[in-house]
C-alpha cells in the first residue's frame, strides 16, 4: 500500500463546489489548467500558493494512470453537473481508485460499519485503525499522533462533503440510493479499475457501490436486462462485460 497525506489536502478544500467544476478541466493540457487556476484564479483562492496547492491536489488525488478511467469520471462529473449526489459519488470512486489509504478506510473503517447496520462514525474509530492497522504494516512512514488525528479528522470531513454522512462528533451514515443508471455507471468503472478482482463477488471495490452482496447479484440481472451489460452467474463468480466503448458509455446508459 503506497501511503501519503492526500486525504489531508482534499479535505482543506474549503467547498468541493470547485472540486466539480475543477475536474472536468483535467482534460485540458496541463498549461491551460495552470492558466485557469493559478494564472486567471479562476476559482478565488485568496493565495498563489493555495491555488498551486489546488491543482496538484486534483492531479495527485484523482488523476490516475488509467486514460480510460480519467476520461469516463470527467466526462461523468461534466455530465452530472446538475446533480451534486452523483459527481460527488464518482469522485468518491475516483479517488477510492487513486489513493490506496483512502481506499482502505472506506472498505475496512466506512463501509464495514455501514453494512454491519451501524449509526455512524467518529473520529476515534478511523484514527484507532490508523494507529493499530495501519501503521504497523507501513514501511518507512511514521507518522505523528497530531498526524493521524488530522487524517482522521479529515477524512471525515470528506465523508461529509461528499454527502455520504452528516453530524459533526459522530457522523451519521447517510441513505443512499444507487438508481439502476448510477449502479451501470458504477460497472463500467469496475470494469476499466485494473486494480479489481474480476469475480465481483470476491472483489472489494463492489462494495463502493453501497449495494450488499445479497442484493448485488439481483442489481446486476436488472441492469443486463437494460442491456447495459453483458453477465455470466455461477454462484459463486461474477464477471461483467461492458456493452458500450469507452466514449458511448455515457449516451448507451443515459440514451
Amino acid at each position: 500500500m503506497k501511503l501519503n497525506t492526500d486525504i489531508n489536502v482534499v479535505g482543506g478544500i474549503p467547498d468541493f463546489y470547485m472540486l466539480y467544476k475543477a475536474l472536468p478541466l483535467l482534460n485540458e493540457d496541463r498549461s491551460r489548467v495552470k492558466n485557469l487556476i493559478v494564472e486567471r484564479n479562476e476559482f478565488e483562492l485568496r493565495t498563489e500558493k493555495s491555488r498551486e496547492r489546488f491543482m496538484h491536489s486534483l492531479y495527485s488525488a484523482f488523476y490516475t494512470e488509467n486514460k480510460d478511467i480519467n476520461k469516463l469520471c470527467l466526462n461523468l462529473i461534466q455530465y452530472f453537473e446538475k446533480d451534486e449526489q452523483s459527481q460527488a459519488l464518482i469522485c468518491f470512486w475516483l479517488f477510492s481508485i487513486k489513493n490506496d489509504l483512502f481506499f482502505d478506510l472506506n472498505i475496512n473503517v466506512f463501509l464495514k460499519s455501514y453494512f454491519q447496520g451501524k449509526v455512524g462514525l467518529t473520529s476515534n474509530d478511523v484514527f484507532a485503525y490508523l494507529k493499530e492497522e495501519i501503521l504497523p504494516k507501513a514501511e518507512n512512514v511514521k507518522w505523528s499522533e497530531s498526524t493521524l488525528k488530522s487524517l482522521s479528522s479529515k477524512y471525515l470531513t470528506i465523508l461529509k462533503k461528499f454527502n455520504l454522512v452528516d453530524g459533526v462528533k459522530q457522523r451519521t451514515f447517510k441513505t443512499l440510493t444507487i438508481t439502476d443508471e448510477l449502479l451501470a455507471v458504477f460497472l463500467h468503472i469496475h470494469y476499466f479499475n485494473e486494480k479489481k478482482n474480476n469475480n465481483l463477488l470476491k472483489d472489494d471495490f463492489v462494495k463502493l457501490s453501497f449495494i450488499s452482496q445479497e442484493s448485488l447479484v439481483e442489481r446486476i440481472k436488472k441492469i443486463a436486462g437494460k442491456g447495459h451489460i453483458q453477465m455470466s452467474y455461477l454462484g459463486t463468480s461474477l464477471y461483467i462485460e461492458p456493452k458500450y466503448s469507452i466514449n458511448n458509455i455515457i449516451d448507451g446508459i443515459f440514451r
